[in-house]
């Protein structure tokens, strides 16, 4: 009962309706005969004409049962809701559980999964079909998904327009190079019969995406004859990551069924595409649709779908290895945790991930978008895209672009000019994700003097913005305001920062902090604040007096050099350069948190960090011996079990330096600092 509906879903036009002979001059038995010729010629339009034509002279309920199962594969769900109800309810001796289900299936699609539920365990109760048991337990599991399912308020889906999207169906809305490609009958306002009484073939067709957001796309633009072949219809299009390769298929329409259906290829070059071949070793005596490069085991395979015998059932998704520009190796078949009795359509790969539509997953709708990821040996199950990107009716052809935040697919939901029903044809629709941002106001003001009642606003700051969320701290931003105390920056989600503001005259000021789990666009406001600076006084230091190097701190448990401890380092850079015989001991020290032994270890590192920091900048490592001490000299009263903040444990966190060697004494320039607060 599947298999028609399926059909008609990847087709790119529609049968027409038309009769040998006028209605109202046969008999009701001869239109019964017609129908049933037109269903098994796959001309469904023509065959349900027939059927309503006869059942409103005879009202022969039997009649009805056909007609409420033609809509159903026509996907008019709402009108065959409320026939099939009649009949299910009707049905006390439960002689129909075909159509109870599909009963259930329409009250799916049509959102009311709660109904569904309940009509999918009467079908389970009864126990009449163990085909249709089995079924019902897997859409019970996709109403349960869809009664939770909530579009995430970040994305936004919209349709394309009427001038790309026709009355007909579109399809394998693919992005590459500025330009959309699909296939359709564009242009084509009627229902067709087989694509003999004219150009009535599907083409493939590009359109350039407005640049203005909400703009409607302009008309599209049919491909050349070297693409659209006359007499064949084209689809399924997509472009390699490069732009060098299109992927497509030529099909034969028999009735409204596919007959015959190849995969090929044609590449680009400076005057557009060339001519278009056959793939080799893909296409075979089956189906082969839906090609999509990707990659595999390190080199570039070829996704495709195709009725293979042998496969898990149905249409199965496979994969051949490129070998060179349109010969690729043998297909093989991606397996059970893809693949399911059911359908699968419309790979798309990016980055490690395969997107694909599946009707054979628990899915809130009919066809549901997934994807897997493959770490190198398997898939991980798939996981179906949240709401929106997937409803209670056929989501498939899913792309992405990029960056990842924008994409295409193709939906049978309501449209703006569908042919027939409201949820007859598949538009082509633009999926955005917002781009979460994170807008920081950084503010900078001076310590207040005695005689002031709050800090007043400090001007003429620069403010730098530090990323510190890698081993390797990267530089966002920098920004100097003469005039004013405001610092605006943007950054992204799920990262680490630092914030440091300067100015000439005063002590720099740092901030740091995340925004891990932010999952909307946020403003955070950080204030800095600057001490003026005295002129320095000198300071004797003898051997073996430790000095402690006051922005040196560390995260805890890590060993990073934090970009606020580089101005100190360097400082002791400069010292050694100054006094050349001088050897000093580079302590580190740690906080009372984890055991001795392993904050020992730790400190080590730590010394040895800054160690070789500044032998990086051109001191000589015997000059300097890096010690660990853990926590055997904690500052403060935070010890072993004493509960403590962060930044007082951090004030243990420390480097100090001492003369080990060389001059019995030295004079440096200590900062003093203003009086405040």
């Amino acid at each position: 009962m599947f298999k028609h509906h399926i059909a008609l879903l990847y087709l790119l036009f529609w049968a027409a309706t038309v009769a040998t002979q006028p209605l109202n001059r046969s008999t009701p038995d001869a239109m019964v005969k017609a129908a049933k010729q037109a269903e098994q010629e796959g001309n469904p339009y023509a065959a349900l004409e027939f059927y309503e034509k006869t059942y409103q002279e005879t009202k022969d309920p039997l009649l009805n049962h056909a007609i409420a199962r033609l809509n159903f594969e026509l996907r008019d769900y709402q009108r065959a809701e409320r026939l099939l109800s009649k009949i299910v309810l009707r049905d006390r001796r439960n002689m129909y559980p075909d159509l109870k289900f599909l009963y259930a299936m329409t009250l799916k699609h049509n959102g009311k999964y709660a109904d569904a539920e309940e009509i999918f365990n009467q079908v389970i109760a009864d126990g009449l079909d163990s085909a249709l048991v089995a079924r019902s337990k897997l859409e019970i599991a996709g109403c349960k998904l869809g009664r939770k399912a909530k579009q995430p308020e970040t994305l936004k889906v919209t349709n394309i327009g009427k001038k790309a999207n026709s009355p007909q169906t579109e399809a394998s809305p693919w992005y590459s190079n500025g330009e959309l490609y699909f296939s359709s009958l564009a242009g084509k306002d009627v229902i067709v019969v087989d694509g003999k009484e004219g150009d009535w073939y599907s083409k493939i067709y590009t359109v350039k995406p407005p640049t203005q957001a909400g703009t409607e796309y302009p008309a599209p633009n049919a491909l050349g004859t070297n693409i659209n072949r006359e007499g064949w219809h084209q689809g399924n299009v997509s472009i390699s990551p490069d732009g060098k390769t299109m992927y497509f298929t030529r099909q034969e329409i028999e009735g409204n069924y596919v007959g015959t259906s190849k995969i090929y290829y044609a590449l680009k070059g400076d005057d557009g595409w060339g001519a278009a071949n056959e793939v080799a070793g893909v296409n075979g005596d089956y189906i082969a649709k839906h090609p999509c490069e990707g990659e595999l085991y390190g080199e570039k395979v070829l996704f495709f779908v195709a009725d293979i015998p042998g496969g898990q059932g149905g249409f199965d998704i496979y994969y051949a290895p490129k070998k060179r520009d349109g010969v690729f190796g043998l297909p093989v078949n991606l397996g059970p945790v893809i693949n399911t009795p059911g359908e699968e359509a419309s790979p798309f790969y990016q980055d490690g991930k395969l997107y694909f539509s599946s009707n054979g997953h628990p899915s809130i709708g009919g066809l549901d978008v997934f994807v897997s990821e493959w770490d190198g040996s398997k898939w991980s199950a798939p996981e179906p895209l949240p709401a929106g990107i997937n409803t209670s009716l056929d989501d498939l052809y899913y792309t992405r672009v990029a960056d990842g935040y924008s994409g295409y697919l193709v939906s049978n939901r309501p449209g703006i000019n569908n042919l027939k029903s409201k949820t007859c044809c598949d538009d082509i629709y633009f999926w955005e994700m917002e781009r979460i941002k994170v807008e920081l106001l950084a503010t900078t003001f001076r310590i207040r003097k005695k005689d002031e009642k709050a800090n007043p606003p400090l001007e003429g700051c620069t403010v730098q913005v530090i990323d510190v969320t890698e081993n390797n701290p990267l530089n966002v931003d920098a920004k100097t305001n003469p005039t004013s105390n405001d610092f605006p920056f943007t950054l992204l989600p799920d990262r680490s920062y630092v914030v440091i503001a300067a100015r000439e005259g005063y002590q720099p000021d740092t901030v740091r902090f995340n925004t891990v789990g932010i999952k909307k666009t946020t403003k955070v406001e950080k204030k800095l604040t600057l001490r003026a600076k005295q002129p320095p006084k000198p300071r004797i230091v003898k051997r073996d007096e430790p000095i402690r190097l006051n922005n040196i701190y560390y995260d805890f448990d890590k060993a990073d050099i934090l970009p606020d401890a580089e101005k100190d380092l360097q400082f002791l850079v400069n010292l050694m350069s100054q006094y050349p015989d001088m050897k000093i001991e580079l302590s580190s020290h740690t906080d009372a948190q984890g055991s001795d032994d392993y904050n020992e270890r730790l400190s080590q590192r730590r010394a040895d960090s800054a160690k070789n920091w500044m032998v990086a900048r051109g001191i000589a490592p015997e000059r300097i011996v890096a010690v660990g001490y853990g926590e055997k000299f904690i500052l403060n009263h935070c010890k072993n079990n004493v509960k403590c903040t962060d930044d007082e444990h951090r004030f243990n966190r420390r480097t100090e330096f001492k003369i080990i060697a060389g001059p019995t004494s030295i004079t440096i320039e200590e900062e003093v600092k203003e009086e405040g607060q």
